[in-house]
């Protein structure tokens, strides 16, 4: 058959129009006046899912994209009557259920049909909707907001930029971020922040900022980078926020937590702190220093006569005294009750440390007024002297304690030189406690945990006795400072696991299944195979669950093994356990350990516990940590509710979990199944 030129001419037309319709980026479609469906290009079946064999089969197609009847109807008119909108915004469904935003042409063709020319909007929709959110975000958001550009020129700020800075948007535009540096950084800190920046994509931490009055502030920032398709930087995004009360609050609780509220001096763990770096200099230097532990005699019967309001005059009394003898460059701390100590450094000889310790004497020597009376009151010093006692700081303490018990067993009133031959004790100790653990002497006792609003049981802590008829029962605290052989105190902390281990099994076999947590010193912690011999002792136990242990650890040693610690602490994570901080706010716990280390638990210490009733100042501080766990995501459980009445009382801060002997005492294991078989929540 010959065509003609026309013929040809139109053949091709019809083949570019079939190309244009199936290759078109936007959806082609076409329906008659009864809504059928009969043109439906490439893009259409790309987005809506549908072949357009099966949907020009369909009697109905429309209702296979508005599935709602009244939408339905709607678009069915639309199409009949040719009028109307010749735009609209259209909300069909694809094959999958999903909703699209479109965008429709609807051209009415003078055979009545409908041809629809449309533009899927989703995307544009959802990425206008974040550009809102975004925006909303930026302008109500409580923290400050910082964008700058590649040139590291700021080019945007938010309304709590302002308020916390001073500085107006138009002030800073164009500035660098430097303009707010407070002077506190080196500049060779601000570059370690922007390398890591580069290279991790983000940077978070603390900072000092100025304001526009020149006020020095401390600030949280979190800093993050936004880069193009090239990995080019175009933006980079900074929040802050004032963390002023924060570090007030921080800084009253570590004040709290380091000093004693009746005498304002420091306390055992600011003294002991103190004292390890007072030894790290006099090893670099080769110097001369002496820790004297004093303890009053006589004390006791001022308090039984006079009451305890006079005892504690006369206990700052002699506070002062103390202070006005000795050196502003020693160190003068109150161990607890009736008992100091004083850190005597850069000594230039033996004689210089007697004359000081003869000065304290003699001050006071002289009597103490109360009321009308004079009450005369001496005391008993111990003194040991680094380097001739070349030992650390807990064992320097120690050693001057043992020395004054001896200065106060010789008559008293006087002092005492420690003798460095005398670590013999602490030897034939280690070995009385290696002998027991191999001849199975030791034993572990449980303590319930209750929740105090339900009555629910929650645990048990399992605790470390060695009983020593006819004496009784040795606790922990005389049996674990003077072990300090580390193979020693891994047999320990592995057998206190075993045996944990070994009850739970035997109370699953029994039908009672408790949660136990137990003891880890952290100089088992610090062993680097701790994790891996850990996981080798849970899986003898295969029958039971990690996730019903809890590991109890007590930072009260030096932060020199905190990164062995803290990997020891993560693999016990991975293992399913959950980690708490025994002793916090009364060892040496701190608000940074809290963010370094995985726990998910805080036990606050039975000091501030015992004071609850009687000194609202021990309130403040259970409240302070409560907030500070509550603000972090951490559990709360109060040690030594030693009555109904502290009970009670921790009810009304809202600290509910709780143990202590007002609720039962640690109690041998067959006991403790009998406790737990007979209690009754009372929820």
């Amino acid at each position: 058959m010959i065509m003609s030129p026309d013929m040809q001419q139109g053949r091709s037309l019809l083949k570019l129009f079939d190309l244009l319709f199936d290759q078109a980026p936007l959806m082609v479609d076409g329906f008659d006046k009864e809504g059928r469906c009969i043109l439906w290009n490439q893009e259409c079946v790309r987005v809506f899912g549908w072949s357009a064999e099966e949907i020009k089969a369909h009697p109905h197609p429309l209702a296979l994209f508005y599935p709602e009847e009244e939408q339905y109807k709607d678009v069915l008119e639309g199409i009949a009557s040719a009028d109307g909108e010749m735009f609209r915004e259209w909300y069909p469904s694809t094959r999958d259920g999903k909703q699209l935003t479109t965008m429709w042409a609807n051209i009415p063709l003078p055979s009545g049909d409908m041809l629809c020319i449309g533009h899927d909007l989703t995307e544009l929709r959802r990425a206008e909707n974040q550009q809102r959110l975004a925006a909303s975000v930026f302008a109500s958001s409580y923290a400050g907001i910082i964008i700058t550009d590649a040139d590291n020129r700021i080019c945007d700020v938010n309304p709590a930029f302002t308020r916390l800075t001073g500085y107006s948007r138009t002030e800073v535009i164009g500035q660098s971020p430097l303009m707010l540096d407070s002077g506190s950084h080196s500049r060779s800190h601000y570059t370690r922040i922007w390398r890591h920046l580069i290279k991790h994509g983000g940077w978070r931490g603390e900072l000092w900022g100025r304001r526009r009055n020149g006020e020095i502030y401390p600030q949280h920032l979190s800093m993050s980078l936004v880069r193009d398709a090239r990995e080019q930087v175009l933006n980079c995004t900074i929040i802050f926020s004032d963390i002023t009360e924060l570090k007030r609050h921080e800084n009253e609780l570590k004040y709290q937590a380091t000093h004693d509220a009746l005498t304002r001096l420091p306390n055992r763990q600011y003294f002991s702190q103190h004292l390890e770096r007072a030894l790290d200099r006099a090893r670099r230097h080769n110097g001369l220093l002496a820790v004297c532990y004093l303890d009053l005699d006589g004390f006791k019967p001022i308090n039984d006569r006079f009451g305890h309001a006079a005892g504690d005059d006369v206990l700052v009394a002699i506070t002062r005294r103390l202070q006005g003898v000795i050196r502003d460059s020693d160190l003068l701390a109150r161990l607890g009750g009736d008992e100091f100590a004083v850190l005597l450094a850069d000594l230039h000889d033996h004689g210089e440390c007697l004359q000081a310790v003869q000065r304290m004497q003699q001050t006071l020597t002289q009597p103490i007024a109360i009321g009308e009376c004079l009450a005369c009151i001496t005391v008993s010093i111990g003194i040991t002297l680094y380097p001739q006692d070349n030992a650390n700081a807990d064992t320097l303490l120690r050693h001057a304690d043992q020395a004054m018990y001896r200065a106060k067993n010789s008559g008293k009133n006087r002092y005492q030189l420690f003798d460095p031959s005398l670590g013999l004790p602490e030897r034939r100790h280690q070995q009385r406690v290696e002998a027991a653990l191999a001849n199975d002497e030791l034993t572990l006792h449980y303590q319930p945990r209750i929740d105090l609003a339900s009555g629910d049981l929650l645990g048990f802590e399992a605790l470390l006795r060695w009983p020593q008829p006819p004496h009784g029962l040795v606790m922990p605290v005389d049996i674990l400072p003077m072990v300090q052989d580390p193979q020693l105190v891994s047999s320990l902390g592995e057998w206190v696991i075993e045996r944990v281990l070994r009850q739970l099994r035997q109370w699953q076999q029994l039908g009672v299944s408790p949660r136990v947590s137990f003891n880890i010193s952290l100089q088992h912690l610090s062993q680097p195979d701790f994790g891996e011999r850990l996981e080798g002792i849970l899986s003898r136990y295969p029958e039971l669950s990690p996730t019903r242990l809890e590991l109890e650890f007590r930072c009260e040693d030096s932060a020199d093994g905190a990164a062995p610690v803290a990997n020891s602490l993560a693999h016990c994570r991975t293992l399913g356990l959950s980690l708490a901080m025994d002793n916090f706010g009364a060892g040496h716990s701190s608000l940074a350990q809290l963010l370094e280390l995985p726990i998910d638990t805080l036990k606050i210490d039975r000091c501030f516990i015992k004071g609850l009733l009687s000194d609202e100042r021990n309130v403040v501080v259970v409240e302070g940590v409560m907030q500070i766990a509550r603000r972090l995501g951490l559990t709360v459980v109060a040690e030594g509710a030693e009555s109904p009445a502290h009970c009670r009382r921790l009810q009304q801060l809202g600290c509910y979990r709780a143990q202590g002997y007002g609720i039962a005492a640690p109690m041998p294991a067959e006991r403790a199944l009998q406790w737990m078989q007979q209690y009754q929540s009372p929820g």
